[in-house]
């Protein structure tokens, strides 16, 4: 019996045709849906938003949005055989409506610092997912914003309640970075009190002094309702005991003081106390009279130095090298006394912001280690005169620059116990120096790379008794 031929799937296509061409004429597709924008021809609904009405047609909102699509198509909803369904909005969603629904038609928004937050509130309400997540985008890379357009405070609420973590973690990277600039924005009166507590929480914050932020924070307690309750939840989280007598001297004379006199008295007897006994004796001191510190920028605090290059882009490698030699930080963190009084630990920093390397060559040859890695490298100095153990957070806080703003753009942070056996710490790739070879670089302020370093003494214990200071 003579085998049968079984065919294959491709005996059944036919040949191409090599004539055959796709005409591509979906732009005009699109066009045809934009122009049923605000137009009633064919209009099948009407959405009542606030006191407008918008003619719309149901089946551009069922093929965008899922709730949409429950809302309009299903019979257990009773919208679906209605001519007209009112909606109900966020006051600062009402403006933004329109836009809305033109992305529903068009694909398509022009969004703001003031409008983005309330386009994404509606996006998440209808489930438009391409929507939500080019809010987001927007967001991300209009966190850097002059304080009167600023709006990270707000999206960082927003990002907490629905679950955008990594906006939230750049939301609260750049707040508590660059507190300065968030508290002189429009959201930071009208911020609630859980945020503010966050915040105040935090020992890295960036700042000038207690003080300044104190000034900020005393005119947020003046737009809430109950201020005395607000105060007694949020005052012992600030560090009274980090301003000079004359500072607190100066609040003492305000009307917030002195409306509310009895909620400060225990928090300013402590700061007192603390100053009392640092002129006298440290040694008195207890450890619920050690509070944690900031990064505090200004002079008096001594825990910050600069670190600057100029002309970064055509520094020469073996010239860039950026050194502050014996860094004199005190161990007791006490910014109302005479600086030369104070017990300190001195440090030498070195930061190479093109490539570590060692410091000598030959014929234009690196000798010893080097590497294309940015490299901090902090030393204590010798310490014979103070055998402690230290223990020492160091920050870095680089700078760069955006719409004639300049924020910190980065910051790494790390603890290291300073002591005979390990005096130095390394820190590498502090930055990728590819972030700072790009052209017109987000992490250089005019050409310049500009950065900050902190040093905080948290912690010292003696090494011949083991005793805590």
């Amino acid at each position: 019996m003579d085998a049968k031929r079984v065919c294959s799937s491709s005996d059944l296509v036919p040949p191409k045709d090599p004539s055959e061409e796709t005409v591509d004429d979906g732009k005009h597709v699109v066009h045809r849906f934009q122009e049923l924008f605000e137009s009633e021809n064919l209009s099948d609904i009407v959405l009542v938003v606030g006191l407008t009405r918008y003619s719309v047609h149901k089946f551009v909102l069922i093929t965008a949005s899922d709730v949409f699509q429950a809302m309009l198509n299903e019979n257990q909803w009773h919208e679906a055989n209605q001519p007209e369904v009112t909606l109900t909005e966020e006051e600062e969603c009402l403006p933004v409506f329109r836009d809305f629904l033109r992305y529903l038609y068009c694909g398509s928004v022009t969004l703001t610092t003031s409008t983005v937050l309330p386009v994404l509130i509606l996006a998440d309400k209808y489930c438009i997912p391409s929507l939500c997540e080019s809010c987001v985008q927007y967001m991300s890379q209009h966190v850097v914003e002059s304080p009167d357009t600023n709006r990270t405070l707000s999206w960082y609420q927003y990002a907490k309640i629905r679950g955008y973590e990594k906006l939230k973690e750049e939301t609260f990277r750049f707040i508590l970075s660059n507190f300065h600039i968030v508290q002189n924005s429009p959201d930071w009166l009208v911020l609630n009190k859980f945020e503010v507590q966050e915040f105040l929480s935090s020992s890295d914050i960036v700042v000038e002094s207690e003080y300044i932020l104190w000034r900020k924070l005393a005119e947020w307690f003046g737009h809430q309702d109950d201020i005395t309750g607000v105060l007694k939840e949020l005052l012992p989280l600030v560090r009274f005991s980090l301003m000079t007598p004359k500072q607190l001297y100066d609040i003492e004379s305000s009307d917030l003081y002195k409306e509310n006199h009895h909620v400060f008295s225990e928090k300013f007897l402590q700061a007192y106390r603390r100053h009392s006994l640092l002129s006298e004796d440290v040694e008195k001191l207890s450890n619920t009279m050690h509070e944690p510190h900031r990064n505090y920028s200004a002079p008096s605090y001594g825990i910050s130095c600069p670190l600057t290059l100029i002309n970064y882009q055509v520094k020469a490698k073996i010239d860039s090298k950026i050194i502050v030699d014996n860094f004199k930080v005190p161990l007791q963190f006490n910014p109302s006394s005479n600086t030369t009084d104070q017990a300190k630990a001195s440090f030498h920093v070195e930061f190479f912001p093109k490539g570590y390397f060692q410091p000598h060559m030959l014929y234009q040859t690196y000798l010893g280690k080097h590497n294309e890695k940015t490299t901090l490298v902090v030393r204590r100095m010798n310490p014979i005169l103070t055998p402690e153990v230290v223990t020492v957070e160091v920050t870095m806080v680089i700078y760069g620059k955006k719409n004639q703003v300049q924020y910190v753009a980065h910051s790494v942070t790390k603890t290291h116990h300073f002591c005979e056996k390990s005096r130095k710490l390394e820190i590498e790739d502090v930055i990728s120096i590819e972030k700072l070879q790009e052209n017109n670089s987000r992490y250089l302020v005019n050409g310049r790379f500009e950065a900050t370093l902190f040093l905080k003494v948290i912690d010292v214990h003696d090494t011949k008794d083991g005793n805590k200071k």
